[in-house]
C-alpha cells in the first residue's frame, strides 16, 4: 500500500467515528524511518479506565502474504497506561516488511510493556474480538486494511501458545485477556 495523506484520513475518520472522538496521536518510529508509524489512543471506550489504540504505518510497507489487504494493529486493555497502545507501535515498526503479522504470529518485546501494573512482556496477534467488522475492515483508495488484535502475554505463556495454538489458548473461559494484572495461563 502507498502511503497518502486522504488514506491516513479516511482511515483516522473511521476510527474518531468509532470512538466520537479525536485520539491522542503518536509518532512512535525513529524519525528516519520511512514511511512513520503512528498510534492513535482512545481512552474509556470499553469501560472507565481503559485504552485502546490502533497503529498507522505497518500497512504502509509490502509483505509477499498480503493479498488481501495489508494490516495494522489494535490493542483493548483494562487499563490507563498508554504503555500498552505505544508497545502496539513499537510491534508494528521492529518487524514490518520482514513478518507477515498473521493471526497466531506472536512477539517477544524482551521487557516488560507496563512495568507499573505488569510482567507481560510479549503480545500474541489474532482476530479483533473487540470491534465490529465495518471497523475492523477499512476500505481506502490506495487498499484494504485488515486490523489485527494484540494479546499481551507473558514470557511464560509463549510455549503453551506454541503447543495448543493461538484459538485454543484465547478460547479459555476463565481468562480475562484485557486485564494487565490477570495471572498468566499454565495450561
Amino acid at each position: 500500500m502507498v502511503a497518502s495523506e486522504s488514506s491516513m484520513r479516511i482511515y483516522l475518520d473511521r476510527l474518531n467515528e468509532w470512538a466520537g472522538e479525536e485520539p491522542e496521536t503518536h509518532l512512535v518510529s525513529p524519525g528516519d524511518v520511512e514511511p512513520p508509524v503512528f498510534t492513535f489512543t482512545y481512552r474509556e471506550q470499553f469501560g472507565d479506565n481503559t485504552i485502546s489504540g490502533f497503529t498507522y504505518g505497518l500497512s504502509l510497507v509490502s509483505h509477499p502474504d498480503w493479498k488481501f489487504g495489508s494490516p495494522e494493529l489494535f490493542i483493548a486493555m483494562e487499563s490507563d497506561k498508554i504503555d500498552w497502545v505505544l508497545a502496539a507501535g513499537y510491534v508494528a515498526t521492529a518487524w514490518r516488511g520482514e513478518k507477515p503479522y498473521s493471526a497466531g504470529d506472536m512477539f517477544d518485546l524482551g521487557a516488560p510493556i507496563s512495568p507499573e501494573e505488569s510482567e507481560m512482556s510479549a503480545v500474541l496477534l489474532f482476530l479483533v474480538t473487540s470491534l465490529d467488522r465495518e471497523v475492523s475492515h477499512i476500505e481506502l483508495p490506495n487498499g484494504t486494511i485488515n486490523l489485527v488484535q494484540l494479546y499481551p502475554l507473558y514470557e511464560s505463556e509463549l510455549a503453551l501458545v506454541q503447543e495448543i495454538g493461538a484459538t485454543e489458548f484465547l478460547s479459555a473461559e476463565d481468562v480475562n485477556f484485557y486485564d494487565p494484572r490477570r495471572p498468566p495461563r499454565t495450561e
